[in-house]
């Protein structure tokens, strides 16, 4: 599940100064059905790469025409 730009920058911030997990952001943003695994797997993508955008080379390869 991909979040918004708005909702990447939500949780990096809630997670980061406010110490909000997974559990909390759900029963916070009841409104808005976030998944718990993608919610688990966002502060560690923060905290390995300090950022929010997409990881260089991830993704489906291009194809190639022979």
């Amino acid at each position: 599940m991909s979040f918004s730009d708005e909702g990447n920058a939500l949780i990096k911030n809630l997670h980061q100064y406010k110490e909000y997990g997974s559990q909390r952001l759900m029963m916070e943003f009841v409104e808005i059905k976030w998944n718990k695994r993608a919610l688990n797997s966002l502060p560690r993508k923060i905290r390995e790469t300090k950022s929010t955008d997409r990881r260089h080379g991830s993704g489906r390869p291009e194809a190639h025409a022979y």
